[in-house]
């Protein structure tokens, strides 16, 4: 089973066309869960497209995009997440050690809106009957 990607941040992407009317901007919101809604296919002289579904619609983007919204951390991975996690708790316990008030407060908020994140995910992915 392929994991899907978790939108970290509010973004847009547009989508690339060769006619500007054919354009349109698909929103992207904190907590949305991105999938893949089939095999990539190669486009010359464009490189990979892959087809992806959120929520409201089902679209393709480009593995270069994909690619860029992953380093710009607006998506990620369940396991990007859970070692994120791993790494704030780690940070937290550094910050109690050393007795730093600030740098244990941010990573409480940053661990708390991970959990979110996580809590988002592990939800939408419960079976219904149980």
């Amino acid at each position: 089973m392929i994991q899907p990607l978790i939108v970290t941040r509010d973004f847009k992407h547009i989508t690339e066309a060769a006619y500007s009317q054919l354009e349109r901007t698909i929103s992207f919101t904190k907590y949305e869960l991105v999938h893949l809604a089939g095999d990539p296919h190669f486009i010359d002289p464009f490189g990979w497209y892959v087809p992806l579904a959120n929520d409201h619609c089902t679209f393709q983007i480009s593995s270069y995009k994909i690619d860029e919204y992953y380093e710009a951390g607006y998506l990620k991975t369940y396991d990007d997440l859970v070692l994120q996690k791993n790494y704030l708790q780690y940070k937290i316990d550094q910050a109690l050690d050393h007795f730093s008030p600030s740098q244990f407060e941010q990573g409480v908020q940053k661990l708390l809106e991970v959990d979110q994140m996580l809590m988002k995910y592990e939800d939408m992915n419960k079976p219904i009957a149980q």
